[in-house]
């Protein structure tokens, strides 16, 4: 049985970070009012997907950010994705997409950031 030797990600310290930029953080259960009264706002995933790492002991776990907004905001990405690799996450690449909210004519503009962490096993 593999036994995981790896620190697990400090999800307070993660939150506390992007919340520095001056926007709200919510998880992925946020519901209909927090995006009612935030005009821009970041969301996170901590529970990505596994995919194997370079050596036989080490998988990485999928873990995005991505800020949402309405008001054309912006924040600075490259200080964020700084910060976030003293929380061991670790960066792989970014998105822009431009839509419209479910249901309404809003524009909205997506930039997903997707990190992964390394996850050590000891077999």
């Amino acid at each position: 049985m593999a036994e995981i030797i790896s620190k697990p990600l400090d999800l307070s310290r993660i939150v506390e970070v992007i919340r520095g930029t001056g926007f709200p953080c919510f998880g992925l259960d946020m519901g209909r009012d927090e995006v009612a009264e935030n005009p821009s706002f970041f969301l996170y995933s901590d529970d990505g997907g596994l995919i194997p790492g370079t050596h036989a002991n080490q998988y990485k776990r999928a873990f995005t950010v991505m800020f949402v907004t309405r008001e054309r905001a912006s924040f600075d990405d490259v200080g964020l994705i700084e910060r976030l690799k003293d929380c061991r996450l670790i960066f792989d690449s970014s998105e822009i997409d431009k839509g419209n909210l479910v249901n309404t004519d809003e524009q909205v503009t997506a930039t997903t950031l997707n990190f992964h962490q390394l996850i050590r096993i000891e077999r």
